[in-house]
């Protein structure tokens, strides 16, 4: 019986670990832990004498449970604190390289690839991970830009004539 019991609980717990180290390895480690109590709980010896009706009971009371558990720790993950680290939200979404996305609003570079609207550009203080969009659809390679909008990472940008 005790191995049942361990078996049970080693599956819920990998389950549940299965959403902070993605990959379905744990997921899938949990999953036969859980068919292996089932499992062991029909043909135990130790339990031969509650008979099929008594190891039913316990089968399906080990899946009844994992489901209870697993379904709670899936609604109220976002509010342990390693799993608010983990989801985005509106709050973290906008942020960008430890700047608001205002801060860079006029800034001024140059766009190293034609920008048909999306290219590469070189602006002092941008993140490389960030979208650059020309606002016009096309900015040629080596003219001068400048930042107009920001949203999250997605940067839209304007020709200008000459760089100040």
């Amino acid at each position: 019986m005790t191995l049942i019991i361990i078996l049970a609980l080693a599956g819920i717990v990998l389950i549940c670990l299965e959403l902070i180290l993605p990959g379905m390895i744990l997921g899938l480690a949990g999953i036969i832990a859980l068919v292996s109590a089932v499992m062991l709980s029909f043909s135990s010896a130790e339990l031969e004498s509650l008979g099929l009706s008594g190891r039913a009971l316990i089968a399906a009371s080990i899946l009844f449970v994992s489901m209870l558990v697993i379904g709670i720790w899936l609604k109220y993950f976002d509010r342990v604190p390693i799993g608010r680290g983990l989801i985005l939200t509106q709050k973290n979404r906008e942020k960008m390289a430890g700047q608001k996305p205002s801060e860079y609003l006029g800034l001024q570079g140059t766009a190293l690839t034609d920008l048909r609207p999306t290219g590469k550009v070189d602006i002092k203080g941008l993140p490389k991970t960030c979208d650059i969009i020309a606002e016009t659809g096309f900015i040629e390679s080596g003219s001068g830009i400048e930042i107009i909008k920001a949203d999250g990472r997605r940067i839209i940008v304007r020709k200008i004539a000459s760089l100040s």
